[in-house]
């Protein structure tokens, strides 16, 4: 008896240590933005957006930090991005790495690669114009890319502002604290 509390003891704090180490990341796959990628995709950028909801339940009364009401949004566009943080710091995991997930538009990185969806993960930040992220946005972002970056080494980290200037402002009201990279 004493070896099992033992080793559920040791289960648990490993877990403990795991979770420590990467953000806990709820998966919640959508069947559409998204090209799957067959092969394993070179991925070099991470870029990262803003996004709120603008239309459900109505455009009138839409509610504006509803993760269903981005993800119905983003259905009706046919856009995706690989994640979404909502405003708690869930971190929702909407497309899997490996696949080429729109969202980056026309667009063209620091170095002239104009298929940015094809080489790049996106990760959207609710908040809107006038409202930025909080701070365990922030936290749960910080993680996200760390764990991230740990896998592909990105060559850039930016905004989607830096891709396609003059056509997108976001990520909105966001303090970088030494998130971009280029």
């Amino acid at each position: 008896m004493r070896s099992f509390a033992f080793f559920v003891f040791i289960f648990i704090s490993l877990l403990g240590k795991a979770q420590e180490n990467g953000p806990t990341v709820v998966r919640k796959l959508v069947s559409f933005g998204y090209k799957t990628s067959e092969s394993k995709r070179a991925v070099k950028a991470l870029i990262l957006h803003s996004t709120f909801n603008a239309s459900f339940p109505t455009a009138q009364q839409p509610d504006t930090f509803s993760v269903e009401g981005v993800i119905q949004q983003f259905k009706q566009y046919g856009v995706a991005a690989h994640y979404l943080i909502g405003r708690d710091g869930t971190i929702y995991q909407l497309v899997e790495n490996n696949n080429v997930a729109y969202h980056a538009g026309k667009s063209e990185l620091p170095d002239g690669t104009t298929a940015v969806n094809a080489c790049s993960i996106g990760i959207e930040i609710m908040c809107t114009y006038t409202v930025g992220p909080n701070e365990v946005q922030y936290a749960s972002l910080r993680k996200l890319i760390d764990q991230l970056d740990s896998q592909y080494k990105f060559k850039y980290i930016l905004g989607h502002f830096d891709i396609a200037p003059g056509r997108k402002t976001d990520p909105w009201h966001f303090v970088d604290n030494g998130y971009f990279r280029k």
